[in-house]
């Protein structure tokens, strides 16, 4: 079973966004961030769904998370996701003037089928190869041993993690989750000294993702 080479990229691309950053504190995020705060902002917190139409994967998620499409990424991937979503804590931790309490959301399609045949080798890819790889890529950075977890039906594997941005310890839990040939990475992020009080959010986040229906990968061109 040839999965060594093709899987070792696709899981190095994604553990590597433990250093994801967001948005720019300057760019305005639901409208003029000179307003004063309003009324809606004491309301109960807005709950809103992202789905992605092409993979089935939906989560949930609220107020001061925002999506942004424009993030940035502190290492080189070595393979690239298929697709790919994060929400910030607009009222969160800064660093360098980037938003870094997250979740994300990052799909790869495999060439590989993963089942529960072949989850033991792909465990021993993670810990033998990735994981000190990784380990290395980050300042202070060390990653827990992996467990495994079932999230919305899919298994797979999480790690804790901790490291430095900037000076400013960070700590994040990954999720590394399989649909046949298609595979879910979830992240969480946050500032330590927030990471308690974050916990329960992204929890629920994580809780809420789905998978509406099998995944499908892209469709081949026609012959």
């Amino acid at each position: 079973m040839r999965i060594s080479a093709r899987f070792s990229a696709v899981v190095a691309a994604a553990a590597l966004t433990v250093g994801l950053v967001g948005c720019s504190a300057e760019v305005s995020v639901g409208g003029d961030s000179s307003e004063s705060p309003s009324a809606e902002q004491s309301a109960p917190l807005d709950v809103q769904t992202y789905t992605s139409d092409k993979y089935g994967f939906s989560f949930q998620y609220a107020p001061p998370f925002e999506q942004k499409d424009d993030t940035s990424f502190e290492a080189e991937s070595g393979a690239s996701s298929a697709d790919s979503v994060a929400v910030f804590d607009t009222d969160g931790t800064q660093v360098g003037g980037q938003y870094r309490d997250a979740f994300l959301v990052n799909v790869y399609e495999l060439n590989t089928e993963i089942t529960e045949e072949n989850l033991d080798a792909v465990q021993a890819e993670l810990e033998q190869s990735v994981i000190p790889q990784l380990e290395q890529s980050s300042e202070n950075m060390q990653i827990s041993e992996l467990s495994p977890v079932t999230v919305s039906g899919l298994n797979g594997f999480e790690a804790d993690a901790t490291f430095d941005v900037e000076g400013t310890p960070i700590t994040s839990k990954l999720y590394f989750l399989f649909d046949g040939m298609i595979e879910y990475q979830l992240l969480t992020q946050a500032a330590t000294d927030r990471w308690a009080e974050l916990a329960p959010t992204f929890d629920q986040m994580v809780n809420s993702f789905s998978v509406s229906e099998p995944a499908m990968a892209s469709e081949s061109p026609a012959a």
